[in-house]
């Protein structure tokens, strides 16, 4: 009963699939090594995620992942359930994290040009 409508039907946290092309990239999230890529990565739902990928040879690519609210915390209001709303936020399990799933198409470094001499 000490359960929120979200925290019942969401955990904690969420898994997220990241994949690059070319895949084997290094995944950093919040400063943290997570491996490469391709990986599916469990992280927290209550707070926004920077996510970075790098590979030799190619353009480093960053990109946020951010919490949106969950349609399942609208019940505990619904239901005139204040404890449970209050239960989800506090563990985050009210918030969906977006995007669910990253791609991420890797862009290969220019060529550097060679220096004019005069």
């Amino acid at each position: 009963m000490l359960g929120g409508c979200a925290s019942v039907m969401n955990s904690t946290s969420q898994e997220i699939e990241i994949t690059s092309t070319p895949p084997n990239a290094r995944l950093i999230i919040d400063g943290r090594q997570f491996g490469t890529t391709p990986q599916v990565v469990n992280i927290e739902r209550g707070k926004n995620h920077a996510v970075k990928l790098e590979l030799q040879g190619h353009e480093p690519y960053e990109i946020q992942i951010t919490t949106k609210l969950s349609f399942w915390v609208w019940f505990n209001v619904l239901n005139g359930f204040i404890p449970g709303f209050i239960i989800d936020y506090l563990n985050g399990s009210m918030y969906n994290l977006l995007p669910s799933s990253l791609n991420v198409p890797l862009t290969i470094m220019p060529e550097p040009k060679p220096l004019l001499k005069k």
